[in-house]
This record gives structure tokens, sequence and C-alpha cells, in this order.
């Protein structure tokens, strides 16, 4: 199971995640890309902090759903998620992904 907490403030769309990923639960931020796609959203932030389960290949999979639906002047970030390395963020995409162990740092980066 997956619950999904959603706020939208300062610009930025908070995405908080508690309980499972795993390929059939992934199904149940589809809700988010039409947030995305019908607010404009440009900012985004995923909080994995309470994920009991993900695998690398969920998050790649987000990573790469999620860089598209924001376009070319959004941001990604990505906290709560304690094995940073393992992501596969091409290089080219450095600008727009980034990392953090909390919110507070995430909120920090994108500055805005």
């Amino acid at each position: 199971m997956l619950n999904t907490e959603i706020e939208y403030k300062r610009g930025i769309l908070f995405v908080r995640l508690l309980g499972e990923i795993n390929s059939k639960t992934i199904k149940n931020l589809d809700m988010i890309d039409d947030i995305i796609t019908k607010a404009g959203i440009k900012y985004l932030l995923i909080n994995l902090e309470k994920v009991s389960i993900i695998s690398n290949n969920q998050i790649d999979i987000m990573i790469d759903k999620y860089k598209k639906l924001i376009g070319e002047d959004g941001k990604l970030l990505i906290c709560g998620y304690y094995n940073p390395s393992k992501l596969k963020i091409d290089i080219k995409d450095m600008d727009k992904i980034y990392v953090s162990y909390n919110e507070l740092n995430a909120f920090n980066i994108i500055n805005i």
C-alpha cells in the first residue's frame, strides 16, 4: 500500500510518500502527473523518508517521468532517500535533479 500527501507552497509541489513503492503501487502516482500537467508545476519535491520499500528501479522510473513533466526550466528534488549514489542520473540532468537528505535542505537548494 502507498499513501500520498500532497502540499503546494511557495511555488513547490511537495509529495510525501508513505508505504511501499513497487511496480503496482507506483501507478498511484499518476494523480501527481495530472496535477503537474494541469497546474504547470515547475518545482517538485518528492519525500521518500517514510517509504518502507523501494527499489532503485522504481526511483529511476520516477526521476525519468517527472523530469519530463516539469520541463526544461523546472527542478526535481528527491529527499529522504539514503542511497543517492545508486541513482541513475544523467550528467545532462544534474542541473534539474537534486538529492537531499531532508525537505529543509531540498527547499534551500531550490532557492526560489
